[in-house]
């Protein structure tokens, strides 16, 4: 397990490897660290823009990275911005962002510039609320047939899925953060899916989960022909033999 003086040494190595590398010419710190509210369990998370030479300067950061711990790394693209995520064997979680010099700035508060110039960038917005009921629905409509093909275990996986879109669909509503799970502890009665967790894989404690979920995602759903939809498939599932 990393200790928190462990994350500050290394987190002071990657910005003076940031300050000596040419092709580097803005770094940032990001996430909790950015407004200073770091826990035990943080993780490390730094923004680099990088003017030239983009692909080797990742390859050189990652052999940086691996030569500091790094035991397995993955990658996710927003745009034309990598963030490589590295895992070290201290089990600390280290997200490096290389950004085009052009496109490098905040897009939200969780942002603070070490040195370089940044770009005026539009804020990153919550997700689609139609997008949210969408996939709530298309989860619902799985969950009702593997329930009816005795598929338990999928049924768990599409109900689990389900939830998570209609808990996002709470925080909207609720004007806290809708990304990730992190606006969750913060509802006013999250409490209230407690009744959706599956507590086991016979086929009435599926239905019952189901049917608890559908039920908050109806409260979600304002278009009466949806509404009437959605409820039919928790009326299919109930009369399933």
């Amino acid at each position: 397990m990393f200790s928190v003086s462990e994350r500050e040494q290394l987190r002071r190595d990657l910005v003076n490897a940031a300050e000596v590398d040419p092709r580097v010419v803005g770094a940032a710190l990001t996430g909790s660290a950015a407004v200073g509210a770091e826990d035990r369990w943080s993780d490390l998370d730094f923004a680099l823009s990088v003017d030239r030479e983009t692909d080797a300067v990742v390859t050189d950061w990652t052999a940086l990275m691996y030569a500091c711990g790094a035991v397995s790394h993955l990658d996710m693209r927003r745009g034309n911005v990598l963030f490589r995520v590295f895992l070290m064997r201290s089990t600390l979680q280290v997200d490096i962002a290389f950004w085009p010099s052009d496109e490098f700035g905040a897009t939200g508060p969780t942002f603070k510039l070490l040195f370089g110039e940044t770009n005026q960038l539009p804020p990153a917005g919550q997700p689609d609320r139609d997008g949210l009921i969408g996939l709530a629905w298309l989860y619902a409509l799985h969950a009702r047939s593997s329930i009816a093909r005795g598929r338990r275990w999928q049924a768990v996986y599409m109900i689990n899925g389900m939830r998570d879109h209609v808990m996002s669909l709470w925080c909207l509503r609720e004007g806290v953060d809708a990304v990730q799970g992190r606006g969750l502890d913060d509802l006013a009665d999250a409490d209230a899916f407690a009744g959706t967790l599956v507590l086991s894989t016979h086929p009435g404690e599926l239905l019952r989960a189901f049917q608890a979920l559908t039920a908050l995602l109806l409260g979600e759903i304002s278009e009466p022909e949806l509404r009437e939809a959605v409820r039919a498939l928790s009326l299919a599932a109930a009369d399933q033999p």
